[in-house]
């Protein structure tokens, strides 16, 4: 009879190979990390600088509508009745209440306003007919798809 026993267990070289996978998998998902961290940096950073563009427009058009509610209160001191007062903000402003101020070199914060004639001097002397981000060039989209990493 054969007394001897077969051992199937796991050889030196078995567990060097499983480390070395182990290593290399580990380093696959560092790497991934990085370059998924490195883009999150580069959109935040467009997002932010984007962010801030809005609102410098944003409190440039807020200044225009406080100088334009200085002038149109004094148009309305000024003026006996409504016609004289839109007269007088037709003289001053030609028609033109539609301000622009960039946002970018392809976007803009375009702005509307009209006259109102206010039932006393606390009243509102306009309303905000648009507020609102335009296009201001033709868009070119990049359609192709980056195969190597460059910078």
């Amino acid at each position: 009879m054969n007394n001897k026993k077969k051992r199937y267990g796991i050889s030196v070289g078995t567990s060097s190979i499983l480390v070395i996978i182990v290593v290399l998998c580990l380093v696959c998902f560092a790497g991934l990390s990085i370059v998924s961290a490195n883009a999150d940096y580069k959109l935040s950073s467009k997002l932010a600088e984007r962010t801030t563009s809005y609102y410098q427009a944003s409190s440039l058009a807020n200044e225009e509508f406080a100088k334009i509610n200085n002038a149109f209160y004094d148009f309305y001191l000024e003026s006996a009745d409504s016609d004289e007062y839109y007269k007088k903000i037709k003289e001053s402003y030609s028609d033109s209440l539609t301000f622009s101020y960039p946002i970018s070199s392809t976007q803009a914060l375009s702005v509307s306003v009209e006259p109102v004639y206010p039932d006393d001097e606390t009243g509102n002397f306009f309303n905000v007919t648009s507020f609102c981000i335009v296009t201001t060039s033709d868009l070119q989209l990049d359609e192709s798809l980056p195969v190597l990493f460059h910078d």
